[in-house]
């Protein structure tokens, strides 16, 4: 692990890690010696508002920051709350990129989630190149857009002060740690927690929202972690670059691979009245290899398999988060 001899001796905040991939990555960094800080609400810090952005990062004087702040969810979660997700994301990212140029961090490694990316592409996958090419979709536009927002921003200032920041978007994640609650899960621990219930409460059948024919790119969150790190140690580029699998699951095969790890022998139902989101999001990952030397190793069924197990192990926090 040779890319982790970057890590050692820095001082590295880790905004949002206390939250689903924050955990992973300090997981991760734990490995080597290196200062881990982690800013936290409870102690009334809020990255919205730029003075605590700046009084934080003078106070922390940190080399690197991993930003994994935002304010996100499934589709559902977005209803009703678009404009206060919009300003959230917008001023966290702007405003915690705005405090690392002028507070001396020397390098800033935003995650950015993959609805950035248009959301009506005609091609096969989403390549580094089609990033700019259209709206993003109108059933996330408010975060996809705050996203994207990050890494203009991003860019502004490698134009102006030559401040080193990197974007990775990253394909959808999931794994032990996950949202379950049904406000905040995304489609792949929704369908986990469903399925898990439906099973334990002896259910006929589980509804599954929309059609079922959306393609999927899932990202196992310990791959995510790692790659993340990669990244930060080798790639200085201003340009977005994916982070995913490469490979595309449809939602009903991937209820159907749920469906067979749990053991559930009920049937999925395709509640048409839901919306799909997007019908195909799936990474190019030819510069993700090519940069990093490296594909995600974990296979889809032995991280659901992974997931599973946690969720089983730990049901009553994992469905309160």
């Amino acid at each position: 692990m040779k890319y982790l001899n970057y890590f050692k001796g820095r001082r590295v905040v880790i905004t949002g890690g206390n939250g689903f991939f924050g955990t992973h990555i300090i997981n991760h960094l734990r490995q080597i010696k290196c200062e881990i800080l982690v800013p936290r609400t409870k102690e009334g810090i809020d990255f919205r508002k730029r003075e605590d952005c700046f009084s934080y990062l003078n106070i922390a004087k940190p080399d690197l920051v991993i930003n994994c702040a935002a304010n996100q969810g499934g589709i559902g979660y977005h209803e009703g709350k678009q404009a206060d997700l919009l300003m959230d994301n917008l001023l966290m990212g702007i405003y915690l990129m705005n405090a690392s140029q002028q507070t001396g961090v020397k390098k800033f490694i935003n995650i950015v989630a993959g609805c950035s990316y248009p959301g009506y592409v005609e091609s096969s996958e989403m390549n580094e190149e089609d990033y700019w090419n259209g709206w993003v979709h109108d059933s996330i536009f408010s975060y996809g857009f705050a996203r994207k927002a990050s890494t203009v921003y991003g860019l502004a200032l490698k134009r102006q002060h030559n401040f080193n920041s990197i974007h990775l978007v990253m394909a959808n994640m999931y794994g032990p740690g996950e949202h379950f609650n049904p406000e905040q899960s995304k489609a792949l621990a929704g369908l986990i927690r469903k399925i898990y219930e439906a099973k334990k409460k002896k259910l006929h059948f589980v509804k599954v929202w929309g059609t079922g024919k959306p393609i999927r790119d899932w990202l196992y969150v310990k791959d995510g972690a790692e790659a993340i790190l990669r990244a930060a140690s080798t790639y200085n580029n201003v340009d977005p670059l994916n982070i995913a699998t490469g490979v595309g699951i449809s939602v009903s095969e991937l209820a159907e691979t749920i469906k067979e790890v749990l053991g559930y022998e009920g049937k999925l139902v395709y509640d048409t009245s839901k919306p799909d989101g997007a019908l195909h999001k799936l990474f190019g990952i030819k510069k993700m290899k090519k940069i990093l030397n490296w594909i995600p190793p974990t296979s889809l069924r032995k991280g659901i398999k992974e997931t599973v197990q946690w969720f089983d192990k730990n049901y009553q926090r994992a469905i309160s988060y």
